[in-house]
């Protein structure tokens, strides 16, 4: 699952939740025994949210970042 988010003015109420369980169950429900997630790891709020769901870390890759102005 790539970009899963909540807009600011909402977060904190419990909707990324929410909808994320109901995906899991839909899931669920057709048949997958595997959902993969995509999340920055810097990003503990989501890493929080997603492991109240029930989803463990299990591969972590760190990026590189450059201004490009201080390559060439």
């Amino acid at each position: 699952m790539h970009h899963f988010c909540v807009i600011p003015s909402c977060q904190g109420r419990g909707y990324g939740r929410e909808i994320l369980v109901r995906l899991v169950n839909f899931l669920l429900t057709r048949g997958y025994s595997r959902i993969r997630l995509s999340v920055v790891t810097k990003n503990r709020r989501a890493l929080t949210l997603y492991q109240s769901v029930g989803f463990e870390v299990t591969a972590e890759s760190n990026y590189y970042v450059r201004k490009i102005s201080d390559i060439v």
